[in-house]
């Protein structure tokens, strides 16, 4: 299974739940030695990711907010998300040679940790990589999950050998400005 070009985000998303719920799952305990390392690599190839943007998401939302507090400036509400998306090998089965070949993508909406109504002791999501995302999972006591790598196994529903296709990814961060409502002159209906 991969994204389908004529499906949205979300419609792709439930596609992978559908297709997981009627798939063999891949038990971690199962897999090689190999095979489990090159997952840790790609865990920790993961969690540097995280590290190296989400301080840029950071900048970002700062100068966005600055520009929402300047008077002057007409930007009133923004959006800030980053888009990662992960891609098949050339050598899989599903690869085709005209065709985008994503196998995910995760969508990550940036949220400041001290947002008001958030609990700022409560550390989670992409770039808080100093807590572990496999949370009390048995399966895993030696090792700390980054906050991707969790999404690609737990809320993307994909099976580790799915995370074996992976070729490379793209990082997309996608700021959209908002004017928020603007008055317009009324117009005065004459009777």
């Amino acid at each position: 299974m991969k994204f389908k070009s004529d499906l949205g985000y979300y419609q792709n998303v439930h596609a992978w739940r559908e297709y997981s719920s009627s798939s063999p799952k891949t038990d971690y305990e199962s897999l090689n030695e190999s095979e489990k390392a090159w997952l840790r690599a790609f865990n920790e190839s993961l969690r540097q990711l995280e590290n190296k943007f989400y301080p840029i998401m950071a900048a970002k939302h700062k100068e966005l907010q600055a520009r929402i507090a300047d008077p002057a400036d007409w930007l009133a509400e923004f959006n800030l998300d980053c888009l990662i998306t992960f891609y098949l090998r050339e050598d899989d089965p599903e690869y085709e040679k005209d065709d985008d070949n994503i196998l995910m993508e995760i969508e990550v909406m940036y949220l400041e940790q001290n947002l008001p109504g958030r609990d700022p002791d409560r550390d989670w999501g992409f770039g808080a990589t100093h807590v572990d995302h496999a949370e009390s999972c048995q399966d895993f006591p030696s090792e700390s999950h980054c906050y991707l790598y969790h999404q690609l196994y737990d809320h993307c529903y994909m099976d580790w050998r799915d995370l074996f296709r992976i070729e490379c990814l793209y990082v997309d961060i996608k700021i959209e400005e908002q004017s928020g409502m603007l008055p317009v002159i009324q117009y005065e209906q004459k009777t």
